[in-house]
């Protein structure tokens, strides 16, 4: 099959989508609308959008305009835009179908309320896109009540690798020492992306609340999906707050093999952005025996037990993260207790689910002659 994807090369997540339909030996062509830092190979083509052009407001259009063009020449089966925003309005542009969207989760769930405008571009692509593959029956709820009809909705979970994220092998030591990390001084990982939607300036504030309090640790924060003033901001907090001592800024990983080494090392993980369509990091960093510090946010609620499986803590409150991050820190009977009950949560959550859901879909949209 022939799938033609408009997605960021960069990300973590397009790697996971696109991976096991280049495996099953499709011809796959990739168009990212980011700079292309990631090596990629198996592709047929990979197209780094930014080289045609990157003037700001203009370059959507000319994208657009590009990729239709590009589409009429290669002629995909299928057209699949990762995150309706920015993906999505290339692939609404290009006007090609069978034409599928996927929300990863801020997308559908906060860009909606930004501005009316906004809503109206999301609202656009949602009428003009064939299908709307969602990760999680709170969004799939989402998409419903922005308009989307059941039939061209479709929960396909994103699954996580559980034969990559592992309590085993033991290789924390090995990972520390790699990145220069005392063997004995505890490790918080925030592996979020450096944007504000990801509240990292409140984990930095949380750990200069546990730092001032005489408890000696390293936070480890990941440089991806790099908002240029965010990141501006957080280094001025770093520096203000006394904690270059404390913060180690690592590379974005570049394999789910890279991260589950990361969360092996951690003693605990936080993650507690404003919204989540699928808890990624968090179910990643449980498969991987890693305890977690995490936003309490809808999607978690049925599954995930305050105190039995996590810590939750409410959304932008530093004392509240911080108290939790110092009781999963000095208390290693809790850690253990979380990190058994989350490794029982992980184990159905294979990601052969969703490889078999999407294939049934596309074969579904490629056998049918023009759109529904």
């Amino acid at each position: 099959m022939r799938l033609c994807y408009i997605a960021n090369a960069n990300s973590i997540h397009t790697v996971r989508w696109i991976t096991p339909f280049l495996e099953r030996g499709d011809e796959i062509y990739l168009l990212s609308p980011r700079r292309v830092e990631r090596r990629w190979e198996g592709l047929k083509a990979l197209v780094d959008l930014t080289q045609l052009t990157n003037t700001p407001k203009m370059r959507f259009v000319r994208w657009g305009g590009w990729i239709r063009r590009y589409l009429r020449d290669i002629q995909p089966d299928i057209l699949h835009a990762h995150q309706i925003v920015n993906a999505g309005w290339l692939g609404t542009m290009a006007g090609y179908h069978p034409f599928v969207v996927s929300s990863w989760g801020s997308d559908l769930l906060a860009e909606p309320h930004k501005s009316a405008w906004r809503r109206f571009l999301l609202k656009m692509v949602l009428r003009r896109c064939d299908r709307l593959t969602v990760p999680s029956p709170l969004m799939h709820e989402a998409a419903l009540a922005l308009g989307v009809p059941p039939r061209r909705l479709r929960l396909i979970p994103w699954g996580i690798e559980t034969d990559v994220f592992t309590p085993t092998p033991d290789d924390r030591r090995a990972t520390r020492r790699q990145f220069g990390l005392a063997e004995d001084v505890p490790v918080v990982l925030c592996p979020r992306g450096i944007s504000p939607i990801y509240n990292v300036d409140i984990v930095l504030e949380a750990i200069h609340t546990l730092v001032s309090s005489g408890l000696n640790l390293q936070l480890v924060l990941l440089q991806f999906n790099v908002d240029a003033t965010y990141r501006e901001t957080l280094e001025s907090m770093v520096v203000a707050y006394g904690l270059t001592p404390h913060v180690r800024w690592l590379p974005s990983r570049q394999t789910p093999s890279d991260m589950a080494r990361l969360y092996r090392m951690a003693d605990v993980m936080v993650s507690i952005p404003a919204s989540e369509g699928y808890g990624f990091t968090v179910y990643e960093a449980m498969a991987a025996g890693c305890p977690t510090v995490i936003s309490d946010l809808p999607l978690f609620r049925e599954e995930l037990e305050h105190g039995l499986h996590t810590l939750k803590v409410p959304v932008r409150n530093a004392p509240e993260t911080a108290k939790a991050l110092q009781t999963m820190l000095t208390n290693e009977p809790l850690r253990q207790k979380l990190r058994d009950n989350a490794l029982r949560i992980c184990r159905g959550k294979s990601t052969q689910n969703r490889i078999e859901q999407t294939s049934l879909l596309y074969a579904e949209l490629a056998a049918q002659p023009h759109r529904e």
